[in-house]
């Protein structure tokens, strides 16, 4: 198996750019991901009729759909008044209350179609700018949804609404009002029908409208599973008499037509695979060579999913982040977490103790879905397997994973240590707890930090959708031992950096190869052995050891 591409991405700035862009690299991912904001579209088992009408059981499996947690609400206690999301272009009126407009985001994926819902809550639905059914108009006038799409997520950094190959060929802006007048211009006038294209219908309801999309892949640059395409939202208010323009418009995240600014939206599920080592000590001190092989999760407020209904996901990454490594061996899980937290609270559940409220203090969450039964909620019929947490004092809660039992040679086992700049922490769950998994199992997977600065919990950051909702986890692989034969990686590829040069080195005797794209195809490079010396050029290339 090859080892992970490193991406060499030269700039003005010098060759510095290809070490920084390996190491932001994360497994499951076919390229590094921007740092604007992440979630995911995840597999639907069906494809969700698109006539704005948001039928819970087409959408219950999309990404954001578990208690709507991919949503831009009103805050009166924020700045901008809005968590998740804010301002975008027009006139960035505050709005009266939570009835005036937010909105709830669905995304999915299914054959070759890309699908969105948003639900907007609007107390005044005024579409006087473009005729119902028209192409084309003045949308961005009336209450409409727009979806901005950069499918090779090339992050163009102009504003570009003029016809750009580069923008409309993977993509673009794709919008329908509440009226249902669609707009395609910015996005290269792909087709719009039940079977062109794209398709987008909406749908009033008691509280605002419901807008429904269906985005061929073919028309955004057909991105692979497991890959990120840039993507944003942004919904319309006008609250005016007249074409006058709508009163705001409000984003998840980034500007229109600016590429660069949109957030990354995965293409299905995030996976990880935990090579096979020698078990851990688990003291609560994370060490590299105990942990040598896996791969490193870095969970910040860019490559980190954040539950909208417990707070903003507008945070530092010295206000809380942290890294994470798995491995396994014969008998169990390991999971080692090096957390940064600038105010470290555990006020609420008492240290040491079992099943008390450790959402609500500083805390580390690690879930399984160990028979990868993907249910819509945690299954509590399948003992064990679960919520297993500590925090930075030694509480501990197992109750979600029907208490299991504590201890060094017990089903499960941990320890917490704090630090200069956080705590780490360390899990042990045995396999046997965990439905007696093997080796080569897949399981659902997700990791969860709470972050409490003294008032209770402020936010929590996942790595993969929405706890005790085990359809939306990522993917956990037990694979084998690092270096290994049958799936295993050969060495890491050590990186040195000159003036104007960088040089390769790897154990064993491996193959370069090298692509201009992640993807392939793949070409071996010439003589080249460990310590080959790569010169620096304007031009992109991946590399990887086979």
């Amino acid at each position: 198996m090859p080892n992970k591409p490193i991406n060499r991405k030269y700039t003005a700035t010098g060759i510095l750019s290809m070490l920084l862009t390996s190491m932001a690299t994360l497994t499951g991912f076919s390229q590094a991901l921007d740092d604007t904001k992440t979630q995911m579209a995840l597999p639907l088992p069906a494809a969700p009729v698109i006539d704005g009408v948001l039928n819970a059981g087409e959408w219950a499996y999309a990404g954001g759909a578990s208690q709507n947690y991919w949503r831009v609400i009103f805050d009166a206690n924020l700045e901008d008044f809005y968590r998740g999301g804010g301002p975008g272009d027009g006139n960035p009126l505050e709005p009266f209350d939570a009835t005036d407009l937010q909105y709830n985001i669905y995304a999915g994926v299914h054959g070759n179609n890309l699908y969105i819902a948003v639900e907007v809550t609007d107390d005044w639905i005024n579409n006087d700018g473009a005729e119902p059914g028209s192409e084309n108009g003045q949308t961005w006038t009336d209450d409409s949804v727009e979806i901005f799409i950069d499918g090779d997520n090339s992050n163009l950094e102009v504003r570009s609404t003029d016809g750009n190959p580069a923008v409309i060929d993977t993509g673009g802006q794709f919008v329908i009002t509440a009226n249902n007048a669609y707009r395609q211009a910015e996005a290269g006038n792909p087709g719009y029908g039940p079977a062109a294209a794209w398709y987008a219908r909406t749908a009033l309801t008691d509280t605002g409208y419901v807008a429904e999309f269906r985005i061929s892949m073919d028309i955004i640059g057909n991105p692979k599973p497991g890959s990120a395409i840039g993507f944003t939202v942004g919904v319309n208010d006008d609250d005016a008499i007249g074409d006058a323009g709508s009163e705001r418009q409000i984003l998840w995240t980034g500007t229109p037509h600016t590429e660069a600014t949109y957030g990354n939206l995965i293409i299905g599920e995030r996976t990880y695979t935990a090579p096979k080592a020698s078990a851990p000590t688990i003291d609560g001190k994370v060490s590299a060579a105990e942990y040598a092989g896996a791969e490193t999760i870095v969970l910040n407020r860019h490559t980190g999913m954040y539950h909208i209904g417990v707070g903003d996901d507008e945070w530092p990454t010295s206000d809380h982040s942290l890294q994470a490594w798995v491995v396994h061996d014969t008998a169990a899980i390991y999971v080692g977490v090096v957390a940064v937290d600038d105010a470290v609270f555990t006020d609420s559940a008492e240290a040491g103790s079992e099943d008390g409220q450790t959402w609500v203090d500083d805390s580390i969450e690690v879930f399984f879905d160990a028979n990868d039964s993907n249910d819509l909620t945690r299954d509590t019929a399948s003992l064990y397997e679960g919520q297993f947490v500590i925090t930075p004092n030694g509480a501990r809660r197992d109750a979600e994973a029907n208490n299991p039992s504590w201890g060094s040679n017990a089903h499960w086992f941990g320890a917490a240590t704090k630090t200069d700049t956080g705590y780490q922490i360390e899990f042990k769950v045995t396999k046997e707890a965990l439905l007696g998994i093997t080796d080569g199992a897949r399981v659902g997977f997700n990791i969860a930090m709470n972050d409490d600065d003294g008032s209770g919990r402020k936010s929590q950051l996942n790595w993969a959708g929405n706890p005790h909702q085990e359809f939306s986890y990522g993917a956990l692989i037990l694979g084998a031992a690092a270096g290994g034969v049958g799936g295993g990686q050969p060495a890491n590829i050590r990186i040195a950096i000159a003036s104007k040069s960088v040089t390769l080195q790897w154990d064993g005797n491996g193959t370069l190869e090298t692509a201009s794209d992640v993807t392939g195809p793949w070409t071996a490079v010439a003589g080249a052995a460990s310590g080959v010396s790569i010169p620096a050029s304007n031009a992109q290339a991946f590399y990887r050891v086979r």
